[in-house]
């Protein structure tokens, strides 16, 4: 095998053989004419590679051609164009061995570090190039490349899952490491201690891929993970989200009020960022002021003053929020609150003419306000500027099963939430716990139990607590 390519399902990988892939470079033309690819083929059948089913014409023309029945696979446009350009212009785009690498690895470093622009056919660049864009492809949110003891593991986490992707040799993986740290402007000799950096990748087809890096040193050398923040785009419909409608007309109506403090909660990954950028779009007009203090600034929106944290100069979310609080905004939103200082002067904003929108890592919307009573925020402080709090988590979307199935597949993730809000001198929720509100979401099919208990655990469903 020297290429795999995997279809839109993130579940299927496809292998195409040696033969096929120098069948396939042999009549490229006609693969560019069709905007398809035969991925393998026996006596009777082939499979064609398609961005989607309505490409009959390829359908119709293969058959014709091989005599064969022609099964459609749909992979999508993203990976359709990379498969054919890969098959114009690297015969063997996997196959990546040491003794070529090591010839072009130096070039590649120097190159880098003069910003001049390198040779995109030189192995080591293929094989980064190719790793970014099939984690781009597969919506992947993180890469982890992983050494073991005898060889370094590639996985993907694609919608909250690390999935398996390939492996290479431990001597590949500690250049490919060198290069992503050189990128993001880490030092390449020190593998003691962890390091973090981010740098920019620009894809194949123009898209611009912000990217976070951590390293860790591990008995087997050093882990990166690579966090990749894709263009997610926002909603103002917050039912895209996954809210019922009453939840999205309770979220609607916390953010048309002139002051008071909108908490999302929820653990790593669980969408939380999402939501509030969904509010701050909502709120985002002419007439307002809007200042984030963020770490990282995970979206770019227009119009809004967006502002990164920096510990290591002393630029901190309570410093900011300090710094805010001269500025004459209107609406503040605070990355996460994380120490008294920072609840405390959140508290404030919210009750002096600011409407504040910030995060708590809590499991629960009614542990937030325990949280936020152990940094030292009194009852009645609450009872006076809370809002509205949110938890929420994300659960994979299963898509209409096949025959063939044998378990169930998924594609995305949505948003399953619970509200709290202060009605008549106590704190109310919309449902009684997270796997209450995730029923529905099983009533309509929309995901399985399965799923639901791996977000949330068995015992969701037993106890009522999380």
């Amino acid at each position: 095998m020297i290429y795999q390519v995997t279809s839109l399902d993130h579940q299927t990988i496809i292998e195409i053989s040696e033969q096929q892939w120098q069948k396939n470079q042999q009549q490229i033309q006609l693969l560019l004419r069709y905007l398809a690819v035969p991925l393998q083929e026996d006596e009777q059948q082939l499979w064609l590679a398609v961005e989607s089913l309505n490409n009959l014409a390829a359908c119709e023309a293969f058959a014709f051609l091989s005599g064969k029945l022609v099964e459609p696979v749909v992979i999508g446009q993203y990976a359709l164009k990379q498969l054919l350009q890969n098959l114009q212009g690297t015969p063997q785009p996997l196959a990546l061995h040491e003794n070529t690498l090591a010839t072009d690895y130096a070039a590649s470093i120097q190159l880098t570090e003069d910003h001049v622009a390198v040779d995109p056919n030189e192995p080591l660049i293929l094989l980064f190039n190719q790793l970014l864009e099939q984690g781009l492809q597969l919506t992947a949110s993180d890469i982890h490349l992983e050494p073991l003891a005898q060889h370094l593991q590639i996985r993907f986490r694609i919608d909250g899952v690390l999935q398996k992707q390939q492996t290479l040799p431990l001597s590949i993986g500690q250049r490919l490491n060198a290069r992503l740290k050189l990128l993001a402007r880490l030092d390449i000799n020190e593998l003691r201690l962890p390091q973090d950096g981010r740098f920019r990748f620009q894809t194949t087809f123009g898209e611009t891929l912000d990217i976070r890096l951590s390293s860790l040193p591990t008995q087997y050398g050093e882990k990166i993970v690579l966090r990749l923040q894709h263009n997610t785009p926002v909603f103002t419909d917050f039912s895209a989200l996954g809210m019922t409608e009453q939840q999205a007309k309770s979220f609607t109506q916390a953010l048309l009020q002139p002051q008071g403090l909108i908490l999302v909660t929820g653990p790593t990954g669980s969408g939380k960022s999402l939501t509030l950028y969904s509010g701050l779009h909502f709120l985002n007009q002419e007439t307002r002021h809007i200042l984030t203090a963020e770490d990282p600034i995970e979206l770019q929106l227009d119009g809004i003053i967006q502002t990164q944290i920096n510990p290591v100069i002393g630029l901190t979310f309570a410093t900011l929020l300090r710094s805010f609080l001269r500025q004459d905004p209107d609406v503040i939103m605070v990355g996460e609150i994380r120490d008294q200082e920072t609840a405390e002067i959140a508290l404030r904003a919210a009750q002096t003419g600011h409407l504040v929108l910030s995060t708590l890592h809590t499991n629960t919307a009614i542990g937030a306000v325990s949280r936020l009573q152990q940094l030292g925020i009194t009852q009645h402080e609450l009872e006076n500027s809370l809002l509205l709090v949110i938890a929420q988590r994300l659960v994979r979307k299963c898509v209409p099963a096949t025959q063939s199935d044998s378990s169930p597949r998924y594609r995305g993730r949505i948003g399953i939430f619970q509200l709290l809000h202060y009605q008549q001198n106590q704190f109310i929720t919309d449902y009684p716990s997270l796997f209450d509100a995730a029923k529905q979401k099983l009533q309509q099919k929309i995901t399985t139990l399965t799923e639901i208990e791996r977000v949330l655990g068995k015992e969701e469903h037993t106890n009522g607590d999380l």
